[in-house]
């Protein structure tokens, strides 16, 4: 096997695949995915084929994070004696991950599927993912309650802040921000108010059921990445759901597919959709708000440090998210509910 032995990451791979007993790798150690919160690795052994996640360093510095993959663990595994073909990490010595030399690591079999693409999605398949989101929610998780995690921490984010910054170190996202900034104070303390609400109901679920998320082996389904595993309240998650599988993701939106997620939801769901959609929307943007205020942390340098390519590759994931929030919320703006608003209401 050749390894680049000026990668430190390379080496210590190796090495957790020898501690483990996992096998004499036969392949070179092969990136899969260079995500800008971890990273997957594919691995060739005499004993079997793994895929390696090496986790975001910053991510493992938080004081929560090991308790966090726990918890997410915990939640794979109940899923899966639940019938769900759910993905978790293989046990190493009794623990789901391991540090060798300041790096962390969780490994899993590798799994030969396929993620769709947008274009790709049938309503097959969108019927395929309502069921599967009813059948989570159905799941008896009591075993694991944790009243310390149900809650969605509803957090006011430091808009001003982040231009300052922006302007600093001249981020081309800058003038976006600067010219929506009432918009987004605006829509921050609309959408905490509509989540003070839904915390009223909350299940234990995967919260990140996008297509990445989904590996198809013909119709046969396989779950993966469950890290975001938490309390939310059903019918966001729906709203979720709905939308990234009928095209909403891509701004090509197809009311047929969304239909059929909601339709395939409600006959296998135990769950009753709620009614206040049009304010649940905006618990939706919040997510969206969530995730454009971690992506400027991390832009920003605020939290963790990256290459030149991988801060591009960020610049550009906050363009995206504030246009989507922008899009998103338009309805508001035009005191209607607008395309998106008009699509959940008439099928819920």
């Amino acid at each position: 096997m050749e390894i680049n032995k000026n990668n430190n990451t390379f080496k210590n791979i190796e090495e957790l695949i020898i501690k483990e007993n996992l096998g004499n790798i036969i392949k070179s150690i092969n990136p899969v995915t260079g995500g800008l919160s971890h990273r997957m690795y594919k691995v060739v052994t005499d004993k079997g084929v793994y895929a390696v996640k090496e986790l975001n360093a910053g991510v493992m510095k938080r004081p929560d994070a090991y308790d966090n993959f726990l918890f997410a663990e915990k939640v794979t595994d109940i899923v899966k004696q639940n019938g769900i073909d759910a993905i978790g990490a293989i046990k190493l010595q009794n623990d789901i991950m391991k540090q060798i030399n300041n790096q962390y690591f969780m490994v899993f079999n590798w799994l030969n599927g396929k993620m769709l693409k947008a274009e790709e999605i049938t309503n097959m398949h969108c019927e395929v993912i309502g069921k599967i989101l009813a059948e989570i929610h159905n799941i008896d998780f009591s075993e694991i309650e944790d009243d310390n995690r149900k809650k969605f921490d509803i957090e006011n984010f430091e808009w001003e802040k982040y231009i300052d910054l922006a302007e600093k170190q001249n981020k081309k996202y800058y003038k976006l921000l600067k010219d929506n900034l009432e918009f987004l104070y605006m829509i921050n303390i609309k959408s905490n108010e509509v989540l003070n609400y839904a915390n009223s109901k909350l299940v234990i679920s995967h919260t990140d059921l996008d297509r990445k998320n989904v590996m198809w082996q013909e119709a046969k389904t396989f779950i993966i990445d469950w890290e975001a595993s938490g309390y939310i309240n059903p019918t966001i998650e729906l709203i979720q759901v709905a939308w990234y599988w009928s095209g909403g993701d891509i701004e090509n939106i197809n009311y047929e597919k969304f239909k059929t997620v909601v339709d395939a939801y409600q006959k296998y769901s135990n769950i009753k959709i709620d009614n206040n959609v049009e304010n649940l929307i905006y618990a939706d943007i919040y997510s969206g708000l969530g995730w454009l205020n971690y992506n400027l942390k991390r832009s920003l340098c605020i939290e963790n440090q990256y290459d030149k390519d991988e801060i591009e590759l960020l610049e550009d994931m906050i363009l995206v998210a504030v246009n989507d929030a922008l899009k998103k919320a338009d309805a508001d703006k035009e005191k209607k509910l607008g395309k998106y608003g008009q699509g959940l209401a008439g099928l819920m």
